[in-house]
Protein backbone atom coordinates (compact mmCIF):
# COMPACT_ATOMS: atom_id res chain seq x y z
CA UNK A 1 0.00 0.00 0.00
CA UNK A 2 1.63 2.88 -1.40
CA UNK A 3 -0.26 6.34 0.33
CA UNK A 4 0.69 10.12 0.48
CA UNK A 5 2.19 10.86 4.07
CA UNK A 6 2.64 6.78 4.49
CA UNK A 7 -0.43 4.60 6.27
CA UNK A 8 -0.56 5.47 9.34
CA UNK A 9 0.95 9.94 9.30
CA UNK A 10 1.75 11.23 13.11
CA UNK A 11 0.46 14.65 11.18
CA UNK A 12 -2.74 15.74 11.48
CA UNK A 13 -2.92 18.15 8.15
CA UNK A 14 -2.07 15.05 6.57
CA UNK A 15 -4.54 12.63 8.08
CA UNK A 16 -7.55 15.03 7.43
CA UNK A 17 -5.89 16.10 3.64
CA UNK A 18 -7.79 15.46 0.54
CA UNK A 19 -5.03 14.11 -1.15
CA UNK A 20 -4.66 11.12 1.48
CA UNK A 21 -8.20 10.39 2.25
CA UNK A 22 -8.61 9.84 -1.20
CA UNK A 23 -5.79 7.40 -1.42
CA UNK A 24 -7.52 5.55 1.51
CA UNK A 25 -10.95 5.84 0.04
CA UNK A 26 -10.14 4.51 -3.54
CA UNK A 27 -8.98 1.66 -2.22
CA UNK A 28 -12.69 0.59 -1.33
CA UNK A 29 -14.45 3.07 -3.64
CA UNK A 30 -12.24 3.36 -7.00
CA UNK A 31 -12.40 6.64 -8.65
CA UNK A 32 -13.39 8.34 -5.73
CA UNK A 33 -11.77 11.86 -4.71
CA UNK A 34 -11.83 14.33 -1.81
CA UNK A 35 -12.00 17.58 -1.98
CA UNK A 36 -12.26 18.93 1.38
CA UNK A 37 -12.88 18.10 4.77
CA UNK A 38 -13.99 20.01 7.92
CA UNK A 39 -13.49 19.44 11.94
CA UNK A 40 -16.28 19.28 13.90
CA UNK A 41 -14.94 18.31 17.20
CA UNK A 42 -11.80 17.20 18.43
CA UNK A 43 -11.15 14.75 21.41
CA UNK A 44 -7.54 14.26 23.52
CA UNK A 45 -6.70 11.93 25.77
CA UNK A 46 -4.02 9.66 25.83
CA UNK A 47 -5.23 9.39 21.74
CA UNK A 48 -6.62 12.19 19.45
CA UNK A 49 -10.21 11.71 17.99
CA UNK A 50 -11.13 14.20 15.40
CA UNK A 51 -14.44 14.05 13.81
CA UNK A 52 -14.32 15.20 10.65
CA UNK A 53 -16.96 15.83 7.32
CA UNK A 54 -16.24 15.17 4.16
CA UNK A 55 -16.78 17.01 0.30
CA UNK A 56 -16.72 15.45 -2.30
CA UNK A 57 -16.10 15.85 -5.99
CA UNK A 58 -19.02 16.77 -8.08
CA UNK A 59 -20.74 17.16 -4.55
CA UNK A 60 -22.39 14.95 -1.68
CA UNK A 61 -20.88 11.54 -0.95
CA UNK A 62 -21.20 9.18 -3.95
CA UNK A 63 -22.66 5.80 -2.81
CA UNK A 64 -21.66 3.68 -0.30
CA UNK A 65 -18.93 6.25 0.89
CA UNK A 66 -18.96 7.67 4.44
CA UNK A 67 -19.96 11.85 4.51
CA UNK A 68 -18.17 11.93 8.27
CA UNK A 69 -15.06 10.19 9.57
CA UNK A 70 -13.28 9.83 12.97
CA UNK A 71 -9.35 9.38 12.64
CA UNK A 72 -8.17 7.92 15.68
CA UNK A 73 -4.01 8.51 16.63
CA UNK A 74 -0.92 9.47 18.60
CA UNK A 75 -0.93 13.43 16.83
CA UNK A 76 -0.04 14.84 19.67
CA UNK A 77 4.21 14.48 20.42
CA UNK A 78 3.29 14.49 24.22
CA UNK A 79 1.22 11.55 24.21
CA UNK A 80 3.01 9.62 21.18
CA UNK A 81 5.92 9.53 23.83
CA UNK A 82 4.49 7.21 26.11
CA UNK A 83 3.97 4.39 23.11
CA UNK A 84 0.80 3.72 21.76
CA UNK A 85 -0.47 0.14 21.53
CA UNK A 86 -0.71 -1.43 18.07
CA UNK A 87 -3.72 -3.77 19.65
CA UNK A 88 -7.12 -2.29 18.64
CA UNK A 89 -5.63 -1.24 15.10
CA UNK A 90 -4.49 -5.00 14.56
CA UNK A 91 -8.12 -6.23 16.49
CA UNK A 92 -9.76 -4.09 13.48
CA UNK A 93 -7.66 -4.84 10.92
CA UNK A 94 -7.83 -8.56 11.56
CA UNK A 95 -10.92 -9.33 13.24
CA UNK A 96 -13.31 -6.78 13.98
CA UNK A 97 -15.01 -7.82 10.48
CA UNK A 98 -15.42 -11.64 11.23
CA UNK A 99 -16.78 -10.90 15.21
CA UNK A 100 -19.94 -11.08 15.80
CA UNK A 101 -19.84 -7.78 18.09
CA UNK A 102 -21.21 -4.31 17.04
CA UNK A 103 -18.20 -1.90 16.44
CA UNK A 104 -17.80 1.11 14.64
CA UNK A 105 -16.99 0.37 10.71
CA UNK A 106 -13.48 0.90 9.74
CA UNK A 107 -12.06 2.05 6.80
CA UNK A 108 -8.35 2.07 7.34
CA UNK A 109 -6.55 0.64 10.23
CA UNK A 110 -2.68 0.37 10.24
CA UNK A 111 0.46 0.63 11.99
CA UNK A 112 3.62 2.58 10.83
CA UNK A 113 6.10 0.15 10.91
CA UNK A 114 8.98 2.27 11.12
CA UNK A 115 7.57 4.29 14.20
CA UNK A 116 5.11 2.02 15.52
CA UNK A 117 2.39 4.67 15.50
CA UNK A 118 -1.23 3.29 14.89
CA UNK A 119 -4.04 5.04 12.91
CA UNK A 120 -7.82 4.48 12.42
CA UNK A 121 -10.45 5.49 10.44
CA UNK A 122 -13.52 4.89 11.16
CA UNK A 123 -17.24 6.29 9.88
CA UNK A 124 -18.46 9.27 12.36
CA UNK A 125 -21.07 7.17 14.57
CA UNK A 126 -22.30 10.96 16.42
CA UNK A 127 -23.10 11.48 12.24
CA UNK A 128 -25.60 8.77 12.44
CA UNK A 129 -27.21 9.23 15.10
CA UNK A 130 -25.39 7.35 17.49
CA UNK A 131 -24.41 8.23 20.97
CA UNK A 132 -21.78 7.65 23.26
CA UNK A 133 -22.16 6.09 26.79
CA UNK A 134 -21.27 8.95 29.85
CA UNK A 135 -19.90 7.47 33.28
CA UNK A 136 -21.40 10.63 35.38
CA UNK A 137 -24.48 9.08 33.63
CA UNK A 138 -27.32 6.82 34.96
CA UNK A 139 -26.84 3.31 33.28
CA UNK A 140 -29.95 0.66 33.46
CA UNK A 141 -30.01 -2.91 34.34
CA UNK A 142 -31.62 -3.55 30.51
CA UNK A 143 -28.26 -1.59 28.66
CA UNK A 144 -26.32 -3.64 30.76
CA UNK A 145 -28.05 -6.55 29.84
CA UNK A 146 -27.50 -5.83 26.38
CA UNK A 147 -24.21 -4.80 26.43
CA UNK A 148 -23.59 -8.59 28.18
CA UNK A 149 -25.15 -10.16 25.10
CA UNK A 150 -22.63 -8.28 22.84
CA UNK A 151 -19.53 -9.32 25.37
CA UNK A 152 -21.03 -13.01 25.23
CA UNK A 153 -21.25 -13.18 21.37
CA UNK A 154 -17.34 -11.88 21.37
CA UNK A 155 -16.34 -14.61 24.37
CA UNK A 156 -18.52 -17.28 22.21
CA UNK A 157 -16.70 -16.42 19.23
CA UNK A 158 -12.91 -16.98 20.59
CA UNK A 159 -14.19 -19.42 23.46
CA UNK A 160 -11.21 -21.49 24.61
CA UNK A 161 -9.39 -20.44 21.62
CA UNK A 162 -11.65 -23.18 18.92
CA UNK A 163 -14.69 -21.37 18.16
CA UNK A 164 -14.88 -21.87 14.11
CA UNK A 165 -15.91 -18.52 12.61
CA UNK A 166 -18.01 -19.98 9.98
CA UNK A 167 -21.06 -18.56 10.22
CA UNK A 168 -19.79 -14.63 11.05
CA UNK A 169 -17.86 -15.24 8.10
CA UNK A 170 -19.76 -17.11 5.38
CA UNK A 171 -17.22 -19.70 4.89
CA UNK A 172 -15.19 -22.56 6.41
CA UNK A 173 -12.95 -20.41 8.44
CA UNK A 174 -11.10 -19.99 11.48
CA UNK A 175 -10.30 -17.61 13.59
CA UNK A 176 -6.59 -19.22 12.81
CA UNK A 177 -6.68 -18.59 9.90
CA UNK A 178 -8.05 -15.01 10.01
CA UNK A 179 -4.68 -13.91 12.03
CA UNK A 180 -2.43 -15.88 10.02
CA UNK A 181 -2.29 -19.14 9.98
CA UNK A 182 -1.21 -21.89 12.34
CA UNK A 183 -2.88 -23.50 15.73
CA UNK A 184 -5.66 -20.85 16.41
CA UNK A 185 -4.93 -20.29 20.10
CA UNK A 186 -1.34 -19.35 20.18
CA UNK A 187 -2.26 -17.45 17.31
CA UNK A 188 -4.93 -15.72 19.12
CA UNK A 189 -2.78 -15.42 22.25
CA UNK A 190 0.28 -14.03 20.76
CA UNK A 191 -1.55 -11.33 18.44
CA UNK A 192 -3.92 -10.53 21.68
CA UNK A 193 -1.61 -11.42 24.49
CA UNK A 194 -2.93 -11.52 28.10
CA UNK A 195 -1.92 -8.19 29.74
CA UNK A 196 -2.52 -9.25 33.97
CA UNK A 197 1.06 -9.61 34.48
CA UNK A 198 2.48 -6.71 32.84
CA UNK A 199 -0.13 -4.69 34.16
CA UNK A 200 1.46 -5.30 37.12
CA UNK A 201 4.42 -3.40 35.91
CA UNK A 202 2.85 -0.47 35.07
CA UNK A 203 3.60 1.78 38.35
CA UNK A 204 5.38 1.09 41.14
CA UNK A 205 3.84 0.12 44.53
CA UNK A 206 4.39 3.56 46.30
CA UNK A 207 2.79 5.24 43.49
CA UNK A 208 -0.03 3.39 43.11
CA UNK A 209 -0.69 3.74 46.97
CA UNK A 210 -0.44 7.13 46.41
CA UNK A 211 -2.92 7.12 43.74
CA UNK A 212 -5.26 5.08 45.87
CA UNK A 213 -4.82 7.28 48.63
CA UNK A 214 -5.82 10.29 46.60
CA UNK A 215 -9.52 10.36 47.46
CA UNK A 216 -10.58 8.38 44.13
CA UNK A 217 -12.12 5.80 46.47
CA UNK A 218 -12.85 7.05 49.98
CA UNK A 219 -16.28 4.99 50.41
CA UNK A 220 -14.17 1.85 50.82
CA UNK A 221 -11.70 0.24 54.23
CA UNK A 222 -8.05 1.26 54.04
CA UNK A 223 -7.37 -2.47 53.53
CA UNK A 224 -9.10 -2.89 50.14
CA UNK A 225 -7.22 0.62 48.98
CA UNK A 226 -3.69 -1.50 49.98
CA UNK A 227 -1.39 -1.49 46.97
CA UNK A 228 0.27 -4.22 48.06
CA UNK A 229 -3.31 -5.98 48.46
CA UNK A 230 -4.31 -5.06 44.44
CA UNK A 231 -1.15 -5.49 42.88
CA UNK A 232 -1.29 -9.49 44.34
CA UNK A 233 -4.63 -9.89 43.11
CA UNK A 234 -4.07 -9.06 39.64
CA UNK A 235 -1.15 -11.34 40.31
CA UNK A 236 -2.98 -13.90 41.76
CA UNK A 237 -5.43 -13.18 38.54
CA UNK A 238 -2.58 -14.09 36.02
CA UNK A 239 -1.79 -17.12 37.74
CA UNK A 240 -5.52 -17.99 37.51
CA UNK A 241 -6.29 -17.43 33.51
CA UNK A 242 -4.39 -20.33 32.27
CA UNK A 243 -6.28 -23.27 34.12
CA UNK A 244 -10.12 -21.80 33.11
CA UNK A 245 -11.47 -21.38 29.66
CA UNK A 246 -9.90 -18.07 27.71
CA UNK A 247 -11.62 -15.61 25.05
CA UNK A 248 -11.10 -12.72 23.40
CA UNK A 249 -12.07 -9.79 26.09
CA UNK A 250 -12.42 -6.08 25.20
CA UNK A 251 -10.63 -5.41 28.63
CA UNK A 252 -12.16 -1.74 29.58
CA UNK A 253 -16.07 -2.09 28.94
CA UNK A 254 -16.94 1.03 31.10
CA UNK A 255 -19.82 3.22 30.49
CA UNK A 256 -17.77 5.52 28.03
CA UNK A 257 -16.75 2.71 25.82
CA UNK A 258 -20.06 1.20 25.44
CA UNK A 259 -22.06 3.52 22.77
CA UNK A 260 -25.80 2.54 21.41
CA UNK A 261 -26.96 3.44 17.18
CA UNK A 262 -29.78 5.25 16.46
CA UNK A 263 -32.31 2.47 17.31
CA UNK A 264 -30.61 1.87 20.39
CA UNK A 265 -28.74 -1.56 19.88
CA UNK A 266 -24.89 -1.27 22.25
CA UNK A 267 -21.73 -1.33 20.81
CA UNK A 268 -18.39 -1.16 21.54
CA UNK A 269 -15.18 1.00 20.91
CA UNK A 270 -11.88 1.83 22.23
CA UNK A 271 -10.44 -1.56 21.84
CA UNK A 272 -6.98 -0.56 22.83
CA UNK A 273 -6.62 -3.22 25.71
CA UNK A 274 -8.31 -5.73 23.80
CA UNK A 275 -6.58 -9.23 24.54
CA UNK A 276 -6.75 -13.05 25.54
CA UNK A 277 -8.38 -13.54 29.00
CA UNK A 278 -10.81 -15.04 31.08
CA UNK A 279 -14.48 -13.68 30.28
CA UNK A 280 -14.96 -12.72 33.80
CA UNK A 281 -12.77 -9.48 33.63
CA UNK A 282 -15.09 -7.79 30.87
CA UNK A 283 -17.94 -9.32 33.03
CA UNK A 284 -16.78 -8.07 36.34
CA UNK A 285 -15.46 -4.71 35.45
CA UNK A 286 -18.42 -3.97 33.23
CA UNK A 287 -21.44 -4.65 36.10
CA UNK A 288 -19.10 -3.10 38.52
CA UNK A 289 -18.41 0.29 36.90
CA UNK A 290 -21.81 0.82 35.18
CA UNK A 291 -24.02 0.20 37.68
CA UNK A 292 -25.26 2.05 40.43
CA UNK A 293 -23.43 0.19 43.61
CA UNK A 294 -27.28 -0.47 45.06
CA UNK A 295 -28.54 -1.79 41.30
CA UNK A 296 -25.39 -4.02 41.03
CA UNK A 297 -26.18 -5.71 44.11
CA UNK A 298 -29.98 -6.62 43.30
CA UNK A 299 -28.88 -7.06 40.21
CA UNK A 300 -25.87 -8.73 39.39
CA UNK A 301 -26.74 -12.84 40.28
CA UNK A 302 -29.78 -12.33 37.75
CA UNK A 303 -27.46 -10.35 34.98
CA UNK A 304 -25.11 -12.86 35.18
CA UNK A 305 -27.01 -15.65 34.61
CA UNK A 306 -28.06 -13.59 31.59
CA UNK A 307 -24.79 -13.49 30.22
CA UNK A 308 -23.91 -17.06 30.71
CA UNK A 309 -27.62 -17.81 28.83
CA UNK A 310 -26.38 -15.72 25.69
CA UNK A 311 -22.89 -17.55 25.67
CA UNK A 312 -24.65 -20.62 25.11
CA UNK A 313 -26.55 -19.15 22.83
CA UNK A 314 -23.85 -17.61 20.91
CA UNK A 315 -22.02 -20.93 20.79
CA UNK A 316 -19.90 -20.77 24.05
CA UNK A 317 -19.59 -23.56 26.57
CA UNK A 318 -20.66 -21.50 29.80
CA UNK A 319 -19.27 -22.39 33.47
CA UNK A 320 -21.55 -24.04 35.99
CA UNK A 321 -23.48 -20.77 37.79
CA UNK A 322 -21.66 -21.36 41.24
CA UNK A 323 -18.31 -21.50 39.22
CA UNK A 324 -19.38 -18.43 37.12
CA UNK A 325 -20.32 -17.00 40.46
CA UNK A 326 -16.88 -17.40 41.94
CA UNK A 327 -15.45 -15.94 39.05
CA UNK A 328 -17.10 -12.93 38.29
CA UNK A 329 -16.50 -12.12 42.25
CA UNK A 330 -12.78 -12.92 42.18
CA UNK A 331 -12.09 -10.73 38.49
CA UNK A 332 -12.92 -7.70 39.79
CA UNK A 333 -10.05 -6.28 41.12
CA UNK A 334 -8.95 -5.66 37.68
CA UNK A 335 -11.09 -2.92 36.90
CA UNK A 336 -10.24 -1.25 40.32
CA UNK A 337 -6.39 -1.95 39.21
CA UNK A 338 -7.24 0.06 35.73
CA UNK A 339 -8.80 2.45 37.78
CA UNK A 340 -6.54 3.08 40.64
CA UNK A 341 -3.20 3.49 38.05
CA UNK A 342 -5.37 6.02 35.94
CA UNK A 343 -3.70 9.76 35.49
CA UNK A 344 -5.19 11.51 32.04
CA UNK A 345 -9.06 10.87 32.43
CA UNK A 346 -11.12 14.18 33.84
CA UNK A 347 -10.94 13.55 37.86
CA UNK A 348 -15.13 12.60 38.26
CA UNK A 349 -15.16 10.09 36.22
CA UNK A 350 -11.86 8.19 37.94
CA UNK A 351 -13.82 8.61 41.05
CA UNK A 352 -16.99 7.25 39.90
CA UNK A 353 -15.43 4.39 38.05
CA UNK A 354 -12.83 4.03 40.48
CA UNK A 355 -14.73 4.49 43.58
CA UNK A 356 -17.81 1.80 42.65
CA UNK A 357 -15.25 -0.88 41.63
CA UNK A 358 -13.70 -0.23 44.91
CA UNK A 359 -16.93 -0.56 46.45
CA UNK A 360 -17.49 -3.77 44.95
CA UNK A 361 -13.82 -5.70 45.35
CA UNK A 362 -15.16 -4.84 48.97
CA UNK A 363 -18.41 -6.35 49.18
CA UNK A 364 -17.74 -9.80 47.46
CA UNK A 365 -14.23 -10.00 49.68
CA UNK A 366 -12.43 -10.26 46.27
CA UNK A 367 -9.37 -10.42 47.81
CA UNK A 368 -10.38 -12.78 50.63
CA UNK A 369 -11.29 -14.99 47.34
CA UNK A 370 -7.92 -15.00 46.27
CA UNK A 371 -6.24 -15.65 49.41
CA UNK A 372 -4.47 -12.16 49.14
Amino acid sequence: MNLPGGPAPHDEAVALSPAWLTAVLRQRHPGVTVTATEVTERIETVATKVRFDVSYENGGAPEGTPPALCVKAYFNPATRQRGASRAEVDFYRLLAGSLPVRTPPCVHAEVDEETGHPLLLMHDLVATGARFGDPLMGFTRGQAAGTLDQLAALHAATWDGAKSLAATTGGAKSLAATTGGGKHPPDLATAFPPRLARLTGYMSPDRLQAQLDDGRAPDVPADVRRADRLLAAVNALAALSPAHPRCLVHGDVHTGNVYATADGSPGLIDWQVVQYGAWALDVGYHLAAVLDPDERARSERELLDHYLDRLAAHGGTPPGRDEAWWAYRAHLPYGFFLWGITRAVERPITERHAGRLAQAVAYHDSFGLLGV
